[in-house]
C-alpha cells in the first residue's frame, strides 16, 4: 500500500475518532446541560419558594411590629393607670389619715361635750333644787301676786302683774308696788344664793294701743322696766351692775286670746334672774362645734 493510501486511512481513522470523541463530548455536555437545566429549574422553584416565604415573613414581621407597638401602647397606658392608681392610693391614704384625725378630734369633742353636759346637768340640778325652795317661798309669801318658774337654762322668772306695781297707763310705782319690790329684793334678789345672778327687768303691755299709738306701748313698757330698776338700785340696795331694763310692748304675750283676762295677764313686769354661767348658750356653743365637725366629716 502506498503512503497516500496509508495517510488517507489514518486521516479517516483520526476523523472517525474525532467525530466519536466529539459525539461523546456532545452527549456528555448534553447530559450536563439537562442536569444543569434541571438544577436551574429546581433552584428557580426553591428561589420562588424562598421569595414567598420571605414575603410571608415580612408580612408576619409587619404584623409582629404592629402587635408590638400595640403592646407598647397598652403597656404605657397600663403604667399611666398604675401611676394614677398609686397617686390615688396615696391621696386616699392621706384622706383616710385626715379622717381618722377628724374622727379622733370629734370623739374628743364628744367626750368634752358629755363632760360639759354632766357638769351643766349637775349645776342645773343644784339650781333647780335651790330655785324650787325659792318658788315655794314666793308662792307662800306672795300667793297670787307673783308667779315663779324655772326655765331649762336655770333662769328663775318672777311674773309680777302690772296692776300691782303701776296704775293703768302709768310708769310711776305705786306704794303697794314699792312694798312688793322691797319684799322680792329681800326674799330673792339679795339672797346669798342669787348674789352672782344678773337681774333683768322686762316690761310688757297688752295689745291695746295707748292713746291710739303703738309706739306708746313701747315707751310705757320700757319706762316701767326702768322705774323698777331704779327703785331696786336706789331703795332696795340691789347692785346696779346686776340690773338691766328692757321693754317689749305687746310683742311677747303669754296669752294670745282676745279677752280681758288674757290682756290682764300680758300687762306685767318680769323679773328674771340669770345665772352667772349662761348654761344654754354654753351648751349651744358646744353642740355647734360638734355639728360643724360632723358636717365637715360627712362632706369629706
Amino acid at each position: 500500500m502506498s503512503k497516500k493510501g496509508i495517510l488517507a486511512i489514518v486521516t479517516i481513522c483520526a476523523a472517525v475518532i474525532a467525530v466519536t470523541v466529539l459525539a461523546v463530548l456532545l452527549y456528555s455536555n448534553s447530559n450536563k446541560l439537562k442536569q444543569t437545566q434541571a438544577e436551574l429549574a429546581t433552584t428557580k422553584a426553591t428561589l420562588q419558594t424562598t421569595e414567598t416565604a420571605k414575603a410571608d415573613l415580612e408580612t408576619e414581621l409587619t404584623q409582629t411590629q404592629t402587635t408590638l407597638e400595640k403592646i407598647r401602647s397598652e403597656l404605657s397606658q397600663t403604667q399611666e393607670i398604675l401611676q394614677n392608681a398609686s397617686e390615688a392610693a396615696r391621696k386616699i391614704a392621706a384622706e383616710r389619715n385626715a379622717l381618722q384625725k377628724e374622727k379622733s378630734a370629734l370623739e374628743g369633742e364628744k367626750e368634752n361635750l358629755r363632760a360639759k353636759l354632766t357638769e351643766i346637768e349637775s349645776e342645773l340640778q343644784r339650781i333647780r333644787v335651790q330655785s324650787q325652795r325659792s318658788i315655794t317661798a314666793i308662792q307662800e309669801r306672795f300667793k297670787d301676786t307673783v308667779g315663779a318658774v324655772l326655765d331649762d337654762a336655770g333662769r328663775l322668772k318672777l311674773d309680777v302683774k302690772g296692776k300691782i306695781l303701776f296704775e293703768t297707763g302709768s310708769a310711776i310705782l305705786s306704794t303697794e308696788g314699792k312694798t312688793l319690790l322691797d319684799a322680792i329684793a329681800q326674799e330673792i334678789l339679795l339672797n346669798t344664793d342669787y348674789a352672782n345672778y344678773a337681774v333683768r327687768i322686762e316690761g310688757h303691755t297688752d295689745n291695746a294701743p295707748i292713746g291710739g299709738s303703738e309706739i306708746r306701748n313701747w315707751d310705757l313698757s320700757t319706762e316701767r322696766a326702768i322705774a323698777a330698776v331704779k327703785y331696786l338700785q336706789v331703795h332696795a340696795g340691789v347692785d346696779a351692775q346686776r340690773l338691766a331694763a328692757t321693754g317689749y310692748a305687746f310683742y311677747q304675750p303669754i296669752d294670745t286670746a282676745d279677752t280681758p283676762e288674757a290682756k290682764a295677764k300680758n300687762r306685767r313686769i318680769e323679773i328674771i334672774l340669770v345665772p352667772p354661767q349662761d348654761f344654754l348658750a354654753e351648751l349651744l356653743t358646744s353642740l355647734q362645734k360638734v355639728m360643724v365637725s360632723i358636717e365637715k366629716r360627712e362632706t369629706q
